[in-house]
Formats: structure tokens, sequence, C-alpha cells
């Protein structure tokens, strides 16, 4: 017996896609650092040194000393010299009451009188290789320092971003499909 049969074919659908990749962009500007240098400053102040030359010393030696010096030195020396020959004239007295220990006394002292030595009134000072004093004092020095600097004042910027998206076109390639067909000579008969 032949019995009808139906044949069922069915195709699926097939899809393609085209995709454009999408695309992003960064830029980032540079910074701005906007630098200021400021100089240092010194000031350098200096009082001038003084020199002190004494030469009185130097010049009383060679005779040539002040009026009030000069007097002075005199009468130190004429102090002195009176005394001495005040000490002198004494001793003269008690040799001279000591004529009993015999000797012509009063010829002793009158030629010791005729060939000693009189003393000098001194006027000069005392010559010295030091006799000139020098003093240097020097001058003091002040300083003023302003310190300098860098200062930063930075200035960022945000980065620029762009997107560009991408794209995707669908396309069909093959189309769904269902077939439907029927083999055998008996389509309509009852069975």
């Amino acid at each position: 017996m032949n019995i009808p049969r139906i044949q069922i074919q069915q195709g699926y659908s097939q899809l393609g896609l085209q995709s454009t990749k999408g695309q992003q962009s960064i830029e980032q500007p540079r910074p701005s650092i906007n630098m200021t240098q400021k100089q240092a400053f010194i000031e350098v102040e200096q009082a001038k040194g003084t020199l002190e030359i004494d030469s009185r010393k130097a010049w009383s030696a060679l005779g040539r000393a002040r009026f009030e010096e000069v007097t002075d030195r005199i009468a130190q020396s004429s102090l002195q010299i009176s005394m001495q020959n005040i000490g002198e004239i004494a001793q003269n007295g008690d040799r001279m009451m000591a004529t009993h220990e015999g000797g012509n006394v009063f010829a002793e002292i009158a030629r010791n009188n005729v060939f000693k030595d009189r003393p000098r009134v001194e006027v000069t000072g005392d010559p010295g290789y030091d006799n000139v004093d020098i003093t240097y004092i020097p001058g003091q020095v002040k300083t003023n320092y302003v310190p300098g600097g860098v200062s930063f004042n930075p200035e960022t910027h945000k980065p620029i971003i762009d997107y560009y998206p991408g794209k995707i076109n669908p396309y069909l390639i093959n189309q769904n499909f269902i077939f439907m067909s029927a083999t055998g000579k008996q389509l309509d008969a009852v069975v």
C-alpha cells in the first residue's frame, strides 16, 4: 500500500552584521607652570676703620715734647737733684762733726765738690723702638640679606575626550523558509 507522505523542509534565516569600531580620542593639554622668581638681595654696609697713631713718646725722646710734659719732667728731675744734694750735704755735715777721727775733712769735701759730676736736668724722654703707639679699630660690617625664592602658580587643564560610537549594520544573508510537499498517489483516498 502506498501511503502518501508529507515532506516539510525548513530553512533558518541567516543574518550578517557589519560593524565599525567606536573611536575614542583623549587629548590632555599641558599644564601652565606660571613660575616667578624673586632675586635674592644682599646689602653690605661697612664703617671705616680708625687708625690711631700716638707719637708723643717719640717726640718726647727727641726733645720736642709738649710744654706741660717738659715742665713736669724738669720739676721731677729738679726734685730728685735737690733730694740728692740734701743727702750729700747731710753726709758732709756728719763728716765735719767727726773731727775726732782726724784728717782734713774740709779739704776733701772741697776737692770732691770741684771734681764731681753735676747732675743734669733731663728734658728728653727715654728713647725706644716702641715709642710710637699704633692702634687700629676695624669698622663693623653690617649685612642685610633678603632671601629670594621661586613661586609656582600651576594651571591645569581638563582632558578633552571625544567619543565616536561604532555602527552595526545588520543584513540578511538567507531568508527563513518552510517548504512542504506531499508525495504519493492517493492523496484523496481514505484509509
